[in-house]
């Protein structure tokens, strides 16, 4: 059954890459430079980051340049598809009036357009993290076992958001308020192991400080992830993306009134 439902859904590839396609080509209309405009944010906002925090302002934590920008980078498309996903679905009420394909494909191919952007930040940050002070060890081989867990926990969220906006139509500005305040309670701007142990108990509970945790230990100290870490990653991933499937499933004639 769930192999019928992949192929079923492969055989929309054309649909979710013409999307996909389009979204990439209205952000960049008219730019002469086009899609390598994506290399400019990272990459400028790496470097300012290792200039500030090893030459202007310097800390006292290892590397830590590399460790805001490692997180940085991972939060960028975390927030950058949560805040996104509310739109996913209204945005697109015409195509889904007109053609009937599976839902789930609208923020599928939106989630695709954010990740392409993504990808070119990554690539950036891959050639400048031995010069940020990063170790290319065997550590590095963990790095799937995360992002694939925090991927789903994402897209399991995004999910739901999209469904939730149909309703109830501040979801939006809950997101535009609640994402940049999540922000300071995950472990970018500051290191777990630095803190208090009270607050580090508290900002325990933030969902997202497993997959931080991990972010850190593979690229920043260059071990492998705890294995607690690792089990609440993907225990939240799964049920991220279990729940925010089953939502979108029982929406289905909500989307259909768009």
């Amino acid at each position: 059954m769930l192999i019928h439902r992949f192929t079923d859904l492969f055989k929309w590839r054309d649909l979710v890459f013409n999307i996909v396609a389009k979204e990439i080509k209205i952000r960049y209309m008219g730019a002469v430079l086009g899609f390598a405009w994506s290399l400019g944010n990272p990459l400028v906002v790496t470097l300012t980051y290792y200039m500030v925090f090893t030459y202007i302002l310097p800390s006292n934590q290892d590397r830590f340049a590399l460790h805001l920008v490692t997180g940085v980078i991972h939060w960028m498309l975390f927030s950058q598809i949560i805040l996104q996903s509310s739109d996913w679905l209204i945005g697109n009420s015409g195509l889904i009036r007109k053609l009937r394909f599976p839902r789930v494909l609208i923020p599928l191919s939106g989630a695709l357009t954010v990740c392409s952007f993504w990808l070119v930040a990554i690539a950036v940050y891959a050639t400048l993290y031995k010069f940020l002070g990063g170790y290319a060890g065997t550590a590095l081989l963990w790095y799937p076992l995360v992002l694939i867990p925090y991927v789903l926990m994402i897209m399991g969220l995004a999910l739901a958001i999209s469904v939730l906006q149909i309703t109830w139509r501040d979801i939006k500005h809950v997101t535009e308020v609640f994402v940049p305040l999540l922000f300071w309670l995950t472990p970018i701007v500051w290191i777990t192991s630095a803190l208090p142990q009270d607050i580090a108990h508290v900002v325990s509970f933030n969902p997202l400080a497993p997959f931080f945790n991990s972010f850190t230990a593979i690229l920043h100290e260059s071990v492998p992830p705890s294995s607690r870490d690792l089990a609440f990653c993907w225990g939240i991933g799964l049920v991220s993306i279990t729940a925010g499937l089953l939502v979108f499933k029982r929406a289905d004639k909500l989307v259909e009134l768009l």
